[in-house]
């Protein structure tokens, strides 16, 4: 039954956003669309997730102002896999916090996004705290489009519905400074992440060879 009360409950949730994303970025390029509704509170699982710090930083393109990103998590999600899969229009932007999330991945199967979430960095320890931090599916939009005020309208509208910190899974934990990856390049990151990638969504070959030092 309750297996049967969750695609029943994806069902609606793709019929309702289902015109909105048939129009492609070129006819979109203008209007504020309208948020998602509400995901039941275990609709967001974190299955994976560990703390990194770059000596180089690099610009963090999933929103507007494009800063700069010395630290984060990487992370990976268990999602709806109708919102998982790629777009090729106005996307259900995914928020942690105060901060747009880069999707690493875009998978035609499944329900995993490995995904990095860019956060503040000090001595040594990142600070983002997974089980109070809210993660969220927001609005229909171009990530790239988001600036802080928009973030933070967003943010709002997520409180107001009661939005909070996805599961956490088993493997789940605090990291300690120690644990930290201490990488030079974004580039060591993304060959840490096709480890994942290949684990989760194994039918995404060429994205693994593409993250992969050559």
């Amino acid at each position: 039954m309750k297996t049967l009360l969750t695609a029943t409950f994806l069902l609606l949730l793709l019929g309702g956003v289902t015109g909105t994303l048939l129009a492609s970025r070129g006819e979109r390029e203008t209007g504020t669309p309208a948020p998602l509704p509400a995901l039941p509170a275990d609709a967001l699982e974190i299955l994976e997730a560990r703390p990194f710090v770059l000596d180089q930083p690099y610009a963090h393109e999933w929103r507007a102002e494009a800063p700069l990103v010395h630290a984060g998590y990487a992370l990976v999600l268990r999602v709806p896999e109708a919102l998982a899969q790629p777009r090729a229009t106005f996307e259900p932007v995914l928020f942690a916090g105060q901060q747009t999330v880069e999707r690493v991945n875009a998978p035609r199967v499944g329900q995993n996004l490995v995904v990095v979430v860019p956060a503040p960095e000090r001595d040594g320890r990142v600070e983002l705290d997974l089980a109070r931090t809210p993660l969220w599916f927001g609005s229909l939009e171009l990530p790239e489009r988001l600036d802080a005020a928009r973030i933070a309208d967003e943010a709002r509208a997520a409180a107001a519905r009661g939005v909070g910190p996805a599961r956490q899974g088993p493997r789940v934990r605090p990291f300690g400074p120690d644990e930290t990856l201490r990488l030079r390049t974004r580039r060591e990151l993304d060959a840490y992440l096709a480890d994942w990638v290949e684990l989760y969504s194994p039918e995404e070959t060429d994205l693994v060879r593409q993250l992969r030092p050559h």
